[in-house]
């Protein structure tokens, strides 16, 4: 099974499910007489990781068992302690101790339990002392991840004094090297804020925020590319709300975005590339055969391309001409209990309407998507994650970088992508879905745009919706986007005939089995090209956490 360390509730859950409901083990598969076989194989496993697993698989199925629970806790922090000391090794690392995104969740995973079972007991202790402990050590080794990963877990867990976290979040920051990276530099500067929040600091917690902001522009100023850069701006803007003293500097700040979203235009061009599909599947599985994850996931992202809108039409014009009886009748579009819910004109003899290009159109788009999964994005996706380890972390890293992430969303995003990879395809979509219109309102926003609704007789502001964007800013998102892109994202969430998915899960209309359809895994495909699309021409410069070439064997 897999662990969902964040999720104290449900802290493991199958490591793969299938379209059809089949799946791999799931905690309420062992209940009864299996769960009593696990508890006595727990009692009497040796090996940690499993004393571990065992242990809390059985406390989580019933939390009776307190000794189970403490246990578990015992064993994840002896997992750790031996990972420390070199004992043992983690999946995909070389022995390079705890100071680990997965020590992080194990002692996570210990200390939800240690909540549960006992918070002064002597493994609770024993975790609790372990945090502390790679957290100095972390500090100590002017390791900056690391350091933000345990001094986050210190702090949710509020082992240690926050204040003396924030000054330890100070001292690392101030002994970064100059090319150290500023998502890490602004991600520990946010994490001093919270420190200070919780120790009653305000002086210190606005200085924080002010030096966040400033780091931001700091990266705005080195940036090349005038779509990042406004982002970055936008985010130094955002940072600075609430802090006092800071009028004229947002005004500034304020000034000095609209002068480099000038340069926007010029950036936003139709990006292009090339992929020959012929042979669809093996041709797919070679383009995979790539040296390190990064370069997977660009491959993942470039396997299709959105069509041009514009040959789309002429394409069904022409086969509306070609093949008129195909289209010559209206079309009533029924949902699963037969009730309408669009209709579309028949071409008839004469030059078809726009509801019948369209209506031909989104036949044709359907079967795009069901050829560009079935052919490329399954055998693709599989790939990846049949052959890397895969965290928020990891997607984290390469998020940060993109326009079309608003800053505050990175890990909602990186958790949907997560999802995604792992085949768990309702968690992807009904976590992705909402976020296109985040982010399409970010963009807009970065390029100048007011994107709020004033009610004159409420005299109040609302965003506008996705659907408001569509219809009153359209030239503004083509402008920004490209016509093709705006398009598909109108196919495949908002427009009917087609998917419909935004409305579709807003409203409780998808069914279990929707998830994993061709279009929802292409809505969640599409969506995470979105987000690399910006970072094309920068990806050799992109690193990811413990990315590596992977080994292969000789006979």
């Amino acid at each position: 099974m897999m662990l969902r360390p964040e999720e104290k509730n449900e802290p493991f859950g199958p490591m793969l499910v299938l379209p059809d409901g089949r799946r791999s083990p799931a905690p309420s598969d062992f209940r009864g007489q299996p769960e009593e076989v696990l508890a006595t194989a727990a009692q009497a496993a040796k090996h940690p990781a499993l004393k571990a697993r065992l242990a809390d698989l059985c406390w989580v199925l019933d939390r009776k068992k307190g000794k189970l629970g403490s246990a578990a806790v015992a064993a994840y922090t002896d997992v750790v302690r031996r990972v420390d000391d070199g004992s043992l090794i983690f999946p995909f690392d070389e022995g390079r101790g705890a100071l680990k995104h997965d020590a992080r969740d194990l002692l996570r995973r210990a200390l939800h339990v240690s909540r549960a079972v006992g918070w002064d007991k002597t493994e609770a202790v024993a975790a609790r002392e372990m945090v502390a402990h790679l957290r100095a050590r972390s500090i100590q080794e002017s390791l900056a991840l690391p350091a933000f990963w345990f001094s986050e877990l210190d702090l949710d867990f509020r082992i240690s004094d926050p204040a003396a976290i924030g000054t330890d979040v100070e001292t690392i920051i101030s002994g970064l090297p100059p090319d150290a990276d500023g998502h890490h530099i602004v991600d520990l500067w946010r994490l001093a804020v919270r420190t200070y929040h919780l120790a009653k600091r305000d002086d210190d917690k606005h200085r924080a925020q002010s030096a966040a902001a400033e780091q931001f522009v700091l990266m705005a100023e080195r940036q090349p590319m005038a779509m990042i850069a406004s982002s970055l701006l936008s985010d130094a803007i955002a940072e600075l709300h609430g802090v006092p003293g800071k009028k004229d500097r947002r005004r500034e700040l304020r000034h000095r975005l609209i002068d480099v979203q000038a340069g926007i235009a010029e950036e936003m061009s139709p990006f292009s590339h090339p992929l020959d599909i012929e042979g669809i599947a093996k041709d797919v599985e070679r383009a995979m055969v790539r040296p390190t994850l990064r370069d997977k996931l660009f491959v993942f992202a470039a396997l299709d391309q959105s069509p041009d809108p514009a040959q789309l039409a002429a394409s069904a014009s022409q086969s509306i001409r070609e093949h008129p009886l195909s289209s010559l009748f209206g079309a009533s579009h029924h949902d699963r209990e037969g009730k309408v819910v669009h209709r579309t004109e028949g071409a008839g003899f004469g030059d078809a309407d726009e509801a019948a290009i369209q209506d031909h159109i989104t036949r044709d788009e359907s079967f795009r998507r069901q050829v560009t999964v079935s052919g490329q994005i399954e055998v693709a996706r599989q790939s990846i994650a049949r052959e890397h380890f895969l965290s928020d972390d990891i997607f984290a890293e390469l998020l940060v970088h993109t326009p079309f992430v608003p800053n505050e969303l990175v890990r909602t995003f990186s958790r949907g992508f997560l999802r995604f990879f792992q085949g768990d395809f309702v968690s992807s979509l009904y976590v992705l879905t909402p976020l296109v219109e985040s982010s399409l309102r970010h963009l807009l926003k970065a390029d100048g745009h007011d994107v709020t609704i004033f009610d004159d007789a409420t005299q109040t502001q609302q965003d506008r919706t996705i659907s408001s964007l569509f219809e009153q800013m359209r030239s503004e998102l083509d402008a920004i986007l490209g016509p093709a892109i705006t398009t598909d994202i109108e196919s495949v969430f908002l427009k009917r005939p087609g998917p419909h998915i935004r409305h579709a899960l807003a409203h409780g209309l998808l069914h279990d089995g929707d998830p994993y359809g061709p279009d929802a895994i292409y809505a969640c495909w599409l969506v995470f090209r979105l987000c690399l699309i910006p970072l094309f021409p920068y990806r050799d410069q992109l690193r990811l956490p413990f990315d590596e070439p992977v080994p292969t064997l000789s006979a």
